[in-house]
Parts: C-alpha cells; sequence; structure tokens
C-alpha cells in the first residue's frame, strides 16, 4: 500500500480528537473541541478540533489540517515520516518501498536505541555486571518494579560491548554513532559512549526510546552523561517521564516538575505519579507546551536556596508565557524529591501543595534575602523580577502583580510600571477585519469548499483564470479531481500551508451564510459571466487598436462591431 492510500485509511481509521487530546487539554465547546495550541504561545483558547470534519484549525497562528498534518506539524516530521509511524501505530500496512529515505532512517534510530535499551537492561537484570548496579538501586530504595517500567539499564565498563553487540547483530555502526550510541575515532572504528554507567532511557510521547542518560558508578565525570542532539533526540523538546506518566497527569489535572531522574523515579515509586522531569537544562517553550497540553495546574519543586531561586527566574517567564501560572513547592531544608518521599511518604509530598507559593511570592522571598531593603536594593530586585513581568502579556494580571510586588517592596506602583515601561500592553477588543462583501478569489473559494456540488459549473465560467493567489488555486485545481461522493475534508494533502487555508475556511462560517446557497450560487454564476464577456471586451480592444495600427481597417471594423454587440449584452 502507497503512502496516499495509507494515508486515506489512516483519516478513516483514526479519530483526530483522540490523537491530539495526547498532547493538547482539550474540553468541549458546543459541536467542537477548544484548547491552547500547541504551536504557539495561545494566551485564550484559539485552538479548535472538529471531530465531525476530523480537522483542527488555530484562528491565532493559522496551523490546522487533518490529523496526519498535525501529526506531522507537532512531531517535526515529513509526510511520509508521519504516515508512516501513524500507520504502525493504527496497524495500517505500507510498502516498504513507499517509505521516504529520511523516514527509513528515523525508524533505523529508534530500533538502535531499542536495542541499546534491551542490551542494557540484559546486563542490569541478567548479568554478573550488574550487581554493581543493582545494589546501588536497592541503596537507593527504588523497586524492581519501578525500574523495569522505566526501562533502566546498566553499561559495563568496556569499551566496546555495545560497539560488539551491535556488530554481532548486524547493525550499522556508524548509524549507531548518529543515535548517539557509539563514538567515531580517527581510524574509522568506533568506542561505546556510555561507560560504567546506570542508564535511563529517554522515551519519547509516542514510547520510542529517543536517546538516554547514564549515571556513573563510583568516581567520575560527569556525574551524568546525555546522549547529544540527533535526528530523534531533542533535549528541549523531551520531558523524562512523561511517556509513563501522562496518563496519571491528565486524570488528576495537575502535575510537579522536579529536576532529577531518580526524583521522578522516587515518587513515581511511592506513589505520586503525576510528575515529569527536566533533563538537566532549563526550562524550554516546546516542553512546557506540553505541559500545558496535560493540565493547567502545575507545581515546580525547588530546593530553598540560590539553586532553586535561579532556577524559578529562569523558569517564570517561560511557564507565564505559555499563559501557564505555576507554583512553587519548597521541601524543608537539606530535602529533595526523592530524599523527602522516601522518608514522609506520598501523603505528605502530596501534602506540601497546601503550602505552595505563587511564583511570584517565592521569588519576593529568595530575593529580599538577596537584597538590602534599600532604594538601590528594592531597584536590583525588580530588576531580576522584570523578565517575569514582561511575560505577563495580560493586563489584568499584569495590574494585579504590580500592586501585590509594589506593595510587598513598599513602593508606588507608578514606579513599577516607570520601571516596566516599554512592556507590550493587550490590544483590548481588537477584531479581525471582515472579509468585504464581493466575490473577492477569497470568497469564491470559501464558498466551492463549503459548497462543491457548484464547482463544475464556475469551472466552466472560468473560475480558475480569475484565481490569481496561488494556493486559493492550487485548492481548487484539487477540489476539481475529486471523485463523486467525496468532501473537501476528504482531500489528503502533504502541503501544511494548503491544509492550513483549507481547515481555516472549513471551521469558518460559509460566505454569505445568511442567503440560501443555491441563490447565491446564481449570483456567483451571473459574476462569473459578466467577469468573462468583460474580459473578451478588454481582448477586442486590444484587437482593434493592432488591426489599426496594422491598416487593416476592414478587420478593425469587424471586431468594433462584434465588440458593440457585446457591450450591449453586458
Amino acid at each position: 500500500m502507497g503512502l496516499k492510500e495509507a494515508a486515506r485509511q489512516i483519516k478513516e481509521t483514526a479519530n483526530i480528537v483522540d490523537v491530539v487530546a495526547e498532547h493538547v487539554n482539550l474540553r468541549r465547546s458546543g459541536r467542537n473541541y477548544i484548547g491552547l495550541c500547541p504551536f504557539h504561545e495561545d494566551r485564550k483558547p484559539s485552538f479548535v478540533v472538529s471531530e465531525e470534519r476530523q480537522i483542527f484549525h488555530c484562528f491565532g497562528c493559522g496551523a490546522g489540517g487533518d490529523v496526519i498534518a498535525f501529526y506531522m506539524k507537532f512531531h517535526n516530521l515529513t509526510f511520509g515520516e508521519a504516515v508512516q509511524e501513524l500507520a504502525r501505530r493504527f496497524g495500517i500496512p505500507l510498502s516498504l518501498e513507499k517509505i521516504e529515505p529520511s523516514s527509513e532512517r528515523r525508524t533505523a534510530l529508534f530500533e538502535l536505541n531499542e536495542k541499546a535499551k534491551r542490551f542494557y537492561e540484559h546486563l542490569l537484570w541478567g548479568a554478573k555486571a550488574g550487581e554493581e548496579a543493582r545494589a546501588y538501586l536497592a541503596s537507593r530504595g527504588l523497586s524492581e518494579k519501578t525500574a523495569r517500567l522505566f526501562g533502566l539499564g546498566f553499561a559495563p565498563t568496556s569499551f566496546d560491548s555495545l560497539t560488539s553487540h551491535l556488530r554481532l547483530a548486524g547493525a550499522d555502526l556508524a548509524l549507531a554513532a548518529e543515535a548517539g550510541l557509539l563514538v567515531p575515532r580517527e581510524d574509522g572504528s568506533f568506542y561505546d559512549r556510555f561507560r560504567n554507567r546506570l542508564m535511563f532511557p529517554i522515551f519519547d510521547s509516542n514510547h520510542r526510546v529517543a536517546g538516554f542518560g547514564g549515571r556513573i558508578l563510583g568516581d567520575g565525570e560527569p556525574k551524568y552523561l546525555n546522549t547529544p542532539e540527533t535526528p530523534v533526540y531533542h533535549k528541549g523538546s523531551i520531558l523524562y517521564g512523561l511517556a509513563q506518566t501522562k496518563g496519571a497527569i491528565r486524570a488528576a489535572g495537575f502535575g510537579f516538575v522536579v529536576e532529577g531522574y531518580f526524583d521522578l523515579l522516587s515518587l513515581y515509586d511511592k506513589g505520586v505519579k503525576e510528575v515529569v522531569a527536566t533533563l538537566g537544562t532549563a526550562l524550554t517553550p516546546q516542553q512546557v507546551r506540553l505541559l500545558r497540553g496535560l493540565a493547567a495546574e502545575w507545581y515546580l519543586v525547588f530546593d530553598a536556596d540560590e539553586a532553586g531561586l535561579k532556577a524559578a527566574l529562569r523558569a517564570a517567564p517561560v511557564f507565564l508565557n505559555a499563559n501557564l501560572f505555576p507554583k512553587v513547592v519548597v521541601l524543608p531544608e537539606g530535602e529533595d524529591p526523592d530524599s523527602f518521599v522516601c522518608q514522609a511518604g506520598a501523603g505528605s509530598f502530596y501534602a506540601l501543595r497546601e503550602q505552595a507559593k505563587d511564583i511570584f511570592d517565592f521569588m519576593l522571598d529568595l530575593l529580599s534575602q538577596r537584597y538590602p531593603a534599600t532604594p538601590e536594593g528594592k531597584l536590583a530586585l525588580f530588576k531580576e523580577l522584570k523578565p517575569a513581568f514582561e511575560a505577563l502579556k495580560d493586563q489584568m494580571l499584569l495590574e494585579l502583580q504590580l500592586v501585590r510586588v509594589a506593595e510587598r517592596l513598599k513602593v508606588s506602583e507608578s514606579a513599577l510600571r516607570a520601571a516596566l515601561k516599554g512592556v507590550a500592553k493587550p490590544v483590548v477588543g481588537r477584531s479581525a477585519p471582515k472579509e468585504a462583501r464581493s466575490y473577492s478569489e477569497r470568497t469564491l473559494v470559501e464558498f466551492v469548499i463549503h459548497y462543491p456540488e457548484y464547482l463544475s459549473d464556475f469551472l466552466k465560467l472560468g473560475l480558475l483564470r480569475h484565481l490569481r493567489d496561488a494556493r486559493l488555486k492550487a485548492l481548487v485545481e484539487i477540489l476539481s479531481g475529486f471523485k463523486d461522493g467525496c468532501t473537501p475534508a476528504d482531500l489528503t494533502l502533504e502541503d501544511l500551508e494548503l491544509q492550513a487555508l483549507l481547515s481555516e475556511i472549513l471551521l469558518s462560517p460559509p460566505p454569505f451564510e445568511e442567503f440560501p446557497p443555491e441563490r447565491v450560487a446564481e449570483e456567483i454564476k451571473r459574476w462569473l459571466a459578466r467577469q468573462e464577456q468583460k474580459e473578451k471586451l478588454v481582448s477586442l480592444l486590444e484587437a482593434i487598436k493592432e488591426a489599426e495600427a496594422s491598416g487593416r481597417e476592414e478587420e478593425a471594423l469587424r471586431l468594433l462591431r462584434k465588440y458593440q454587440e457585446l457591450r450591449c449584452q453586458c
């Protein structure tokens, strides 16, 4: 089965609401579902999913299309790669010769990572070499059940254990190096990247092994080593544990963000399953959009020290830009999530939510300890908070926070506003301009997409000749090849720009919906006929001028009579 046929079957099999809901927190609104767009910093739900038409569209950034388009855009895939992955997921056969080379390469990288994961797992649980790693897990109080659920493994001290294993399995070692598993030498040979480390597989949102983190056992640097950036592993767009915990987070409506592998594993092991972990770096906008798609209530678990303050200062603008307002869970001094939950238990950890601080209060508390209560100190403190304020685009929220901070600092609100001079303010009450009520190119195409039964008549009257916009013309040309019984929503388009245009039109009201479509269709036919006549008049005038210039008087007179007759008909 080729890509086009597989794409058609995917659209018949997959429910776009189910696929999108894995990444976006949707709620029903009338006949559709709405949520915050995962493709831009959405502040009000502008992302619409139609189960009836099996399409989505964001009326904020313009992204849109069918389930394949969503998968392409969310996972940064080509059309062929998206079809291949969705076909595998929904059990739809796809001929290997139809698969794109780039898609085949991504699949091979995932498969190599899966082979490495199984190799590391075997050494941890079934080999003498894994004794030290098993003892280390036991000393950390982590159960074998949880360790196996998250696929933990062990990379031995040898430089060529995984290399030899992959070579014997007939794997492409150069591709394994591209996956970040091996490191090439100058002589063309390879050696293992991870050695004498407890291995943590890092899964993408489809539960495929995208990369690894490795904690060294014993002395050595670095303490933690991660897979480098690869075609399938981008640390700024993946969160550790999300593949295993997203169901619990969505069901609870809240989640915790921690910083380490063991923090997450210990919490999960002791019963706190609504948790994700960063991969040793500051949270990125892509990661926060993933969180926003799962729940609206988030708790950042930071230490009440300088490191915790720095983490909060980095995280606050990223969350606020995504229209999320997290709270901070402050642990007792000297504790981290791992140690706290092991000693106090899940109930005590959940109880910390009751004392969680607004992120501005958390930053103010710690910054107040850093800076003196002098005018200069207050100014320096506010400069630290400024990025978080600049991320607040909602005017009401900005005003409320300014009042609170002004009270805490004992300064005037006007002084804070002056310090925030230049912060963008939203335009209140502005709406998109309405289409002019005329038969513009856009109006014509909107009408035939909503009422494709009239397309054939319009084409006979020269519709395509009146379309100068390349995208609109491309849509009509594709529609003109329709089979009976198809609808525009059935179109399988590889071009994301065309998908977005089509979804926007389908999810918008049809033009002149206050009138019966047959009446509008007749008016459009008359308008198109007049346009055809006007074009003929222009052509005749040019022909008359050319005949007169060449001295062909009889031909010029004949063309003039024809011009006058046609003019009378207009």
